[in-house]
């Protein structure tokens, strides 16, 4: 099957030069609603890439063929650590068939699965569990690299606890291979835990290769064991993004992708208002 990418036209680019992509989470109701017709107005914005939140419910044909039509790509695919050990050989045919090169594992999961929900797992996980969630990382890259596709892990604010002096962070960045498993730092959830995403960014410069572009409410709270969205537009919030675009490689980033989570107004507004800043903030 030929790539998306020969039909896609010339995106409107935002910072680092960069095509600027859109997490589906953030219009979440709106895929589930009508796909097509949310793809159609995410490229009305000038969004020029997306990435799934998960597998679309229409077959890998059908979404190509959509992706293809709005002139998208869909470069990247989020899977959470217990479904990729469950049916990750379809997520990468998935992934194969529209042209994604990163299947991101999006939320953790520990070997026993003994916890009920988010919150339960980030107050509960321990060190061990984020060593185990280290373990699977490298594993699910090395097959997907088999199928031509990088491994990448996505961040929320439990993995920056700290564990007498260990952030659970650092230790999935220095137990995972650098061959097999890339970052998408999600700045949001940085900027929640209370940590640096300057630090981050420039520190680990050489393990980061996406971002979720994400903001939170100048009021949030600082908080590490519960998840607890706290989002606003991009621009809105307290991250300085001059700053941190400013910091960036773009020889390193590849992708980046608004992500938004709590709305005061329709999501696609809100998608609007944050691809708007960016594009002025490329100037």
């Amino acid at each position: 099957m030929m790539s998306p990418n020969v039909f896609a036209a010339k995106p409107r680019t935002g910072p680092l030069n960069k095509p600027i992509g859109l997490q589906l989470w953030t219009i979440r109701d709106d895929v589930a609603k009508d796909l097509p017709a949310a793809l159609k107005a995410v490229a009305a914005i000038g969004y020029g890439e997306v990435e799934f939140a998960g597998i679309p419910k229409a077959s890998a044909a059908d979404v190509w063929a959509m992706l293809r039509d709005n002139g998208l790509t869909a470069p990247s695919m989020h899977c959470g650590m217990t479904d990729a050990q469950k049916d990750l050989p379809q997520r990468i045919d998935f992934a194969q068939a529209i042209g994604a090169r990163y299947i991101v594992v999006s939320f953790p999961s520990t070997a026993d699965a003994r916890f009920k929900d988010g919150n339960a797992l980030a107050a509960g996980m321990t060190l061990d569990d984020w060593k185990w969630n280290a373990e699977q990382l490298n594993r699910i890259g090395e097959l997907t690299r088999k199928a031509g596709i990088t491994c990448g892990y996505h961040n929320h604010n439990m993995e920056f606890r700290s564990f007498d002096g260990v952030v659970a962070y650092e230790e999935l960045l220095r137990l995972t291979d650098p061959k097999l498993v890339t970052m998408e730092l999600d700045i949001g959830w940085v900027a929640t835990a209370g940590a640096d995403p300057l630090r981050l960014l420039t520190g680990h410069a050489d393990r980061i290769s996406a971002l979720h572009i994400k903001d939170v409410r100048k009021d949030a709270k600082t908080l590490v064991d519960r998840v607890d969205a706290q989002t606003t537009e991009i621009g809105s919030g307290r991250v300085d993004w001059p700053k941190l675009f400013a910091a960036m490689d773009p020889r390193r980033i590849r992708h980046y992708f608004v992500e938004q989570e709590n709305f005061q107004r329709a999501p696609l507004e809100s998608a609007k208002l944050s691809f708007d800043y960016l594009r002025r903030l490329k100037a």
